[in-house]
């Protein structure tokens, strides 16, 4: 697999030259120290974008510290990474400035990594300078191999760096006799310091930008992308667009399948007819002729009873339909004058009446009516 990324060492202090390698398709193609590594490397070129080539940043190992710490029994991977992290935070004197990370490393022993928080800071600050966003930060000696009963020894040029198993530490004379007494220590140059260099991606799991350090993601669209968001732009319209027209298309079917189906119905009755609107005229003027038009029960009934609402005193104690389209009513009331709202109710609202007023033998007021409509 191609691998496009460019080292460089996490800057300590202001305005210093970094080291920087640039490694292409998994070999060291160009490396240097310089004031503006990104410019000096020339790696992001006419064919890698900023998006092709990561930007790792190594920290130097007096900086940082490395801890191994013992496994814990009946605990997931996430719980093991989070109690080793505050192991790590308690062991500190300067606890509260500590940004502190944790992985598992090949053999599965728990480790962490600790720095302060003012120098990922400052140093971040310092590469933002340089239009460097580092995607990945990790301790300069973490790139080291382990070497089974030995330790290995690199001059990255801006550190020196020890490690034996997962003991990293900065290559001083006293702490070699310290640590590494027992030891053989095989330095790490040439081919092999730049094997070490491409496999750098593998060994980034020790990485400091995480939590508040954590890098920002741009989401960017090359042009192939924008062309295909403007073309589904494009159909989006269009399917809006084609939404309502078929549904009047729709509409507009099923509208002349009904006035089909009514024209066959009337047809029955009344004959071929053009158009609904000629059907419709011809059975109201055959309802008409048969008594079952606008004089049918419904039209009289519904008016008497709707003047009969407005005056609450006044009930019907007998109603009958005769086939000639006139109901005939008897209406009660205390008196005859409580009869009477009703009885011009049913005018005003068109109906032709007839009534003949009288009393039973209770002494209510009575009143034998007809109703017919217009």
């Amino acid at each position: 697999m191609s691998q496009f990324f460019l080292l460089i060492a996490f800057p300590a202090t202001d305005d210093e030259a970094l080291h920087w390698w640039h490694v292409v398709d998994g070999s060291v193609q160009a490396w240097g120290c310089d004031p503006d590594p990104l410019m000096a490397s020339q790696a992001y070129g006419p064919d890698h974008t900023e998006g092709d080539v990561r930007v790792i940043a190594l920290l130097p190992s007096h900086l940082t510290t490395v801890m191994e710490h013992e496994p814990i029994s009946d605990a997931t991977q996430n719980q093991a990474l989070t109690a080793a992290m505050m192991a790590a935070k308690a062991q500190s004197l300067e606890n509260e400035n500590l940004h502190i990370v944790a992985t598992v490393d090949s053999v599965g022993e728990l480790i962490t990594a600790s720095v302060g928080r003012d120098i990922l800071s400052a140093g971040l600050v310092r590469l933002k300078a340089l239009k460097i966003d580092p995607d990945a930060i990790i301790p300069s000696g973490w790139l080291l191999p382990v070497i089974d009963g030995g330790a290995a020894s690199v001059d990255f040029g801006f550190d020196q760096v020890v490690r034996a198993d997962n003991i990293i530490a900065t290559d001083d004379p006293a702490l070699r006799e310290m640590l590494f007494a027992d030891r053989t220590i095989t330095p790490i140059t040439g081919d092999a310091f730049d094997a070490m260099l491409v496999g750098t991606i593998e060994t980034a799991d020790l990485d400091f930008r995480s939590g508040p350090f954590a890098k920002k993601t741009q989401r960017a669209m090359d042009a192939k992308q924008k062309r295909r968001l403007g073309w589904m732009a494009v159909a989006l319209v269009i399917v809006s667009l084609a939404i309502p027209l078929v549904q009047m298309a729709q509409y507009h079917w099923s509208a002349g399948k009904a006035d089909e189906a009514a024209l066959a119905s009337a047809a029955a009755i009344v004959g071929e007819m053009e158009n609904p609107e000629s059907a419709e005229r011809a059975l109201d003027e055959r309802l008409v002729a048969e008594n079952r038009g606008n004089v049918m029960f419904p039209v009289p009934a519904s008016g008497l009873y709707s003047a009969l609402q407005q005056v609450p005193g006044v009930s019907i104690t007998r109603m009958a339909y005769s086939k000639n389209g006139i109901i005939s009513a008897t209406l009660s009331a205390v008196r005859n004058e409580d009869i009477n709202p009703a009885l011009l109710a049913l005018q005003e609202a068109g109906f032709i009446i007839t009534a003949t007023p009288r009393t039973d033998a209770t002494g209510s007021a009575q009143a034998d009516i007809t109703v017919r409509a217009p």
